[in-house]
C-alpha cells in the first residue's frame, strides 16, 4: 500500500476513534418517568424528539416498574454514554445513530430471577428504536396504574 494512501487511512482511523470518543463524553439528553397516566402519555408524545424509547415492566402483568439502573454503552467501544436510575417506567434518550448495549438492573426481583438484563439495540439515523424489558418480579398491574396506558 503506497503511504500517502496507508496515512489518509490511519487519519481517518484515528478521526473516528476521536468522533466516537467525543460522543461517548457528551452528556446524553434524556429523560425519565411515566408513574402517573397522564405523565407516561405526555411522554409518549414527546418520545418522537428522541431516538430511544425505553419501557421497564414486569413480565407476565405488564406491570410498570420505576428505580431501575440503565446504564447504555456504544459499540464496539463499550464507553459509557448514560447512566440514569429511572424515575418511572420510561426512559427517553438522544442517541446519536449506532449500536448500544443496553443494560438494565433492578434488585427486586422473584428469587432466582436475573436482576440485570443486557439488550443490544441499532439506533437508526432516523426515528425512534423502542424496546421493552421485562424483570419477573410478580408484580400485578391495579386499575389506577400508568400501565392500563397500552404500550402501542
Amino acid at each position: 500500500m503506497a503511504k500517502p494512501i496507508r496515512r489518509a487511512i490511519l487519519a481517518a482511523a484515528a478521526g473516528l476513534a476521536l468522533s466516537v470518543g467525543a460522543i461517548a463524553s457528551m452528556p446524553v439528553p434524556h429523560r425519565s418517568g411515566g408513574v402517573s397516566v397522564e405523565d407516561f402519555a405526555e411522554m409518549r408524545q414527546q418520545a418522537s424528539a428522541y431516538s430511544l424509547e425505553l419501557v421497564l415492566a414486569a413480565r407476565g402483568s405488564g406491570a410498570y416498574l420505576a428505580d431501575v439502573d440503565v446504564t447504555v454503552r456504544s459499540l464496539p467501544s463499550r464507553s459509557v454514554v448514560l447512566e440514569h436510575r429511572t424515575q418511572g417506567p420510561l426512559l427517553l434518550a438522544a442517541l446519536p445513530p449506532g449500536h448500544y448495549e443496553l443494560t438494565a438492573s433492578f434488585s427486586d426481583v422473584l428469587p432466582g430471577a436475573a436482576t440485570t438484563l443486557t439488550r443490544v439495540v441499532n439506533v437508526p439515523r432516523r426515528g425512534l428504536v423502542r424496546t421493552v424489558v421485562y424483570f419477573d418480579t410478580g408484580d400485578e398491574v391495579g386499575s389506577e396504574s400508568a400501565a392500563a396506558v397500552r404500550l402501542n
